[in-house]
């Protein structure tokens, strides 16, 4: 089946949003918070405007192929045999993302939630259901993105107007007291927040209309970096610097304190499971799909679902691997920065020059 120019506008900004804002949102503020205080704002803004050009990159790098899918543009620029090997890396690297966003996940429903439910019965359920849904191949992926899109945000930014009241908004201040190294170091740590972007390497050769593609994208990036700055600031708000650092995961816990005159919820940690529950399954479903993809196309075979069978046992295995939420977020530290960089930085710039290289050879031949 011919899926050329199946992805509308708005199909390519809900993808991207949704793939983005994962679970990582909500450890973000405290991040932010231990590099540089009350300036995580400036870091996020900063953060979004080194991403740009590193889009605008891939998307030269795969308008220049000619909009082909991402394995026969690997192996058009790299050769058969290493651009299969980079392949199977980069289904292997979105693997190890969702993974370990699948076990931070898991850790927290246990903890406000299913207490004494096993961990790897979650993690099978889970990727049960994953499974279900990338088995519809994209189709089914941009309408779950398109329903999931609503339920992520706008119950969040109501639940942030109750928050707010009572709350200090001065403890955004003082601003503008770091050092750059300080800046520097709060923004490496910041823009892997904004690892899921590798999934444009699949969507832009699927977007009907060519020419909206890097402003449909930068459109996303402005919305997840304005929805990182309310969160961020919000969680300032609430705790004040102090003891934003001290919390896991600062939005879970101001969520759960939401306090709505009338209703007759008592505890609100289910709710704030559900919409963690959104948050988490876009990012994965995504992702889980595109390394599917890959491993499809690179080993030649017929149908997603018989890729499926490769990806499903390594996603189960690595998810279990950590022994604790600590050893997951000291893999994420580690390991994060090194896939960002190679997925979002030097294989563009690679693709880019090969892909150039490669056309003007033909061109001279012609």
């Amino acid at each position: 089946m011919n899926k050329k120019g199946i992805i509308s506008k708005y199909d390519l900004f809900v993808v991207i949003v949704t793939t983005l804002a994962g679970t990582s949102i909500f450890a973000y503020p405290r991040v932010l918070s231990e590099c540089v205080g009350t300036d995580g704002w400036l870091v996020i803004i900063l953060s979004g405007i080194v991403m740009i050009p590193l889009l605008y990159i891939i998307y030269k790098a795969i308008k220049f192929s000619g909009y082909d899918k991402f394995t026969d543009m690997l192996q058009n620029n790299l050769g058969s045999i290493l651009g299969k090997i980079i392949g199977i890396l980069v289904a292997l690297s979105s693997i190890i993302i969702i993974s370990m966003e699948m076990r931070v996940f898991t850790e927290v429903l246990k903890m406000y939630l299913l207490k004494r439910t096993p961990t790897e019965f979650i993690i099978f359920i889970m990727i049960l259901v994953g499974t279900f849904l990338v088995r519809g191949e994209i189709e089914s992926i941009i309408r779950f993105n398109e329903i999931a899109f609503w339920l992520m945000f706008l119950p969040i930014l109501i639940a942030i107007l109750f928050v707010l009241k009572g709350s200090d908004f001065t403890n955004i201040f003082p601003i503008l007291t770091h050092t750059p190294i300080q800046y520097a170091m709060g923004m490496k740590r910041s823009i892997f927040a904004f690892v899921g972007f590798q999934i444009v390497y699949v969507l832009y050769p699927l977007v009907k209309k060519k020419d909206d593609i890097v402003k449909v994208t930068i459109k996303g990036l402005v919305f997840i970096v304005i929805f990182y700055i309310i969160l961020t600031i919000t969680a300032l708000f609430v705790f004040s610097n102090d003891y934003v650092p001290q919390l896991l995961w600062p939005p879970v816990t101001m969520l759960s304190a939401v306090n709505i005159p009338g209703t007759f919820i008592e505890r609100w940690e289910g709710v704030i499971m559900s919409f963690w529950l959104i948050f988490f399954f876009t990012t994965y479903v995504n992702l889980y799909y595109f390394s599917s993809e890959i491993v499809k196309d690179v080993f030649h075979l017929e149908d997603i679902k018989i890729s499926l069978v490769i990806t499903t046992p390594i996603l189960y295995v690595l998810s279990l691997y950590p022994e604790n939420i600590a050893e997951v977020y000291t893999i994420k530290e580690f390991l994060f920065p090194y896939i960002g960089l190679g997925t979002m930085v030097v294989l563009p710039i690679i693709l880019l020059f090969s892909g150039v290289v490669r056309a003007r050879r033909v061109k001279n031949e012609i």
